[in-house]
């Protein structure tokens, strides 16, 4: 159950995050690794926000 909490925790704070500048912090990461785990939630949460604005007409 710790691990379900720690990762809605995550969840949560990375749809408070601005990602508009996601090649920057693709930029700065350590490894391919982190880089490409950077790139994915990058967008996935550029894409939820996407489909909100779709959702609402908002386009």
């Amino acid at each position: 159950m710790c691990e379900t909490k720690k990762l809605h925790e995550l969840y949560e704070e990375c749809k408070r995050m601005n990602f508009t500048d996601s090649s920057e912090l693709v930029e700065s990461a350590q490894s391919a690794e982190e880089a490409d785990f950077f790139a994915k939630v990058c967008d996935i949460i550029l894409q939820q926000k996407q489909d909100k604005v779709v959702e609402t007409n908002r386009f």
